[in-house]
C-alpha cells in the first residue's frame, strides 16, 4: 500500500486519488502559463476578427 503520513490507502482509495490528480493536471494544462501568453492570444484573436 502507498503510505501517506499515517494514512494508508486501499486500491479503491488509490484509484480515487489518481483520478483527482489527473483531473487537476488537465485544469492546469488548460490555463495560460502567464499573462503575456494570454495577451498574445487575445491580440491574435482580435487581429483575426478584424481580417475576417
Amino acid at each position: 500500500m502507498i503510505s501517506m503520513g499515517k494514512y494508508q490507502l486501499d486500491d479503491k482509495g488509490k484509484a480515487q486519488v489518481r483520478r483527482f490528480h489527473e483531473k487537476q493536471a488537465r485544469k492546469q494544462e488548460a490555463k495560460p502559463t502567464s499573462k503575456t501568453a494570454l495577451l498574445e492570444k487575445m491580440k491574435k484573436l482580435q487581429s483575426q476578427q478584424k481580417e475576417g
